[in-house]
């Protein structure tokens, strides 16, 4: 080989070797950097649906749920399955699961479920169990968390991954079931 050759072979890796080097030198706090980002938009499409999921998993593990599939839920079957083939309308069924049961309980509880419109709410009736004590900040916040993701699943052009739509799916249900345990009593 020419120096000539040589000398060209070098100017062209120089740049390429560089940057593995820094980043390789690097690599510990730029892994915390990237794990903080929170949205990646690319092509005229934003995502942030896994970085949220990320901190309802987060609440929900704070409020003792444990997020794993129960044998025989037949509801949550159908959504992992739904999740596979439309990550987004598994996302707003389980939700509906959510809003049902917060209804459920509020009218267990004899709460008012009717916001300010007069219509059937699940936000007003998450509100009055807040108010009356029957669910603690930890749930009310994992309540609100959870339903921004879903208006991002319903509204927003975001394709949200099929193992994002199985975790939320299973975090609604586990909301779900917890709403519908509550018998007036604080929880």
């Amino acid at each position: 080989m020419e120096s000539e050759q040589v000398i060209k072979l070098i100017e062209i890796l120089a740049w390429p070797i560089t940057v593995l080097a820094i980043a390789s030198a690097l690599r510990s706090p730029l892994l915390k950097l990237i794990s903080r980002i929170n949205a990646v938009e690319a092509g005229g499409v934003r995502a942030e649906f896994g970085a949220e999921m990320l901190e309802a998993r987060q609440i929900a593990e704070e409020n003792g749920n444990t997020n794993e599939p129960k044998p025989y839920d037949s509801k949550g079957s159908q959504l992992q399955r739904l999740a596979e083939f439309s990550p987004n309308g598994a996302v707003v069924d389980a939700w509906r699961e959510v809003e049902l049961a917060t209804i459920s309980a509020a009218l267990h509880n004899n709460l008012e479920v009717r916001g300010a419109k007069g219509r059937v709410s699940g936000n007003a009736a998450v509100r009055e169990m807040r108010e009356q004590g029957l669910i603690n900040q930890s749930t009310y916040e994992l309540y609100s968390k959870l339903k921004n993701l879903r208006n991002k699943a319903a509204h927003s052009s975001e394709t949200i991954e099929p193992s994002d739509a199985k975790e939320y799916s299973l975090a609604a249900l586990e909301l779900a079931s917890k709403f519908r345990e509550i018998r007036g009593k604080p929880n």
